[in-house]
């Protein structure tokens, strides 16, 4: 685009065409996994997938496949630091259950695209947060859990998030990766509820979140 002496604007023809030849998404919502699905193929791969975990604020670096994981229930969690209050909420929570959660055989991991994220880094440290974190910088994952799509960006929905990220959602999948419980904050108005997951893990049955009418 360009203006002439006479203010008049010159618009340039090229710069039309291309913004109009630009790929536009089809909205597609979200239909994020309920208990009774099946995870095929679920693994951290060493390359691009790797975990941090952090005891009283002292970070230890590893990379773990996830499939030498799975002779236990696995509880998997996704976050992003855009969820800010509402996420640390969601972490501190999942933080204060992570001694039951171990107590019953079951292993505990946070699924997260924020690798390298300094306020992910401050808020574990101010925290003292006792998590295992593995990084999804492709949300590769995510997707595979129908928490997170390029077709339902997050800031659609929620006001304050400035990046497409994956919903906060919680499951459970058993020693044959087949999800046993789901919870999904849509509405960012609830967490986990304890009793509801560690009878799930204690028993072994499946759960799935009750589901608003439309």
């Amino acid at each position: 685009m360009r203006i002439s002496n006479k203010n008049i604007i010159d618009f340039d023809l090229s710069e039309i065409i291309a913004e109009l030849e630009m790929p536009v998404t089809k909205y597609k919502a979200l239909k994020p996994l309920r208990s009774g699905n099946h995870i095929d193929d679920f693994v951290l791969i060493k390359d691009n997938m790797n975990k941090r975990s952090f005891l009283g604020g002292v970070e230890v670096s590893s990379s773990i496949l996830l499939r030498k994981l799975s002779g236990k229930p696995i509880v998997i969690s996704f976050y992003s630091s855009q969820w800010r209050e509402h996420g640390l909420g969601h972490l501190k929570h999942l933080n204060f259950l992570q001694k039951e959660i171990k107590a019953l055989g079951a292993n505990l991991v946070i699924i997260t695209p924020d690798e390298g994220n300094k306020y992910l880094e401050e808020i574990i440290w101010n925290n003292s947060l006792s998590l295992n974190f593995y990084f999804d910088q492709e949300n590769l994952i995510a997707k595979k859990f129908g928490v997170y799509s390029d077709a339902d960006p997050a800031w659609n929905k929620y006001p304050g998030i400035e990046a497409n990220i994956p919903l906060l959602a919680t499951y459970v999948l058993d020693t044959g990766n087949q999800i046993i419980f789901d919870h999904i904050d849509k509405d960012l108005q609830q967490l986990v509820l304890p009793g509801e997951l560690l009878y799930v893990l204690n028993t072994g049955n499946s759960y799935t979140q009750k589901r608003k009418s439309a």
